[in-house]
């Protein structure tokens, strides 16, 4: 599996709301599924109103056949004072709790 991990620096910690709705526009379940995407993840620093997009990859060519949408979608929901860095990774160990059933 591999990742690409997203990080948008620069918006107002008083704007993070506005701010992560602009970044819904990357997740698949509103713009098509991609091809051999796993998932997203967004985390949050709502003090600094720094947010990371980290989507998964099931191998290193999905990622990479990505590469071009996922620049042009980054270019549009880069906000106006934000800067955008990204970073890819080969994921080494993923663990996941599963659900326990309610009692």
């Amino acid at each position: 599996m591999f990742a690409r991990l997203t990080r948008y620096e620069g918006a107002s910690p008083d704007a993070i709301e506005e701010a992560l709705e602009a970044k819904k526009k990357v997740l698949p379940t509103e713009y098509g599924q991609t091809e051999g995407m796993k998932g997203t993840m967004f985390l949050v620093d709502r003090d600094s109103g720094t947010i990371l997009v980290m989507s998964m990859w099931e191998s290193a060519e999905a990622l990479d056949a990505s590469e071009a949408e996922a620049a042009r979608l980054r270019d549009e929901v880069t906000s106006s004072g934000e800067t955008a860095s990204v970073d890819r990774y080969e994921v080494a160990i993923f663990a996941v709790e599963q659900a326990r059933p309610m009692a």
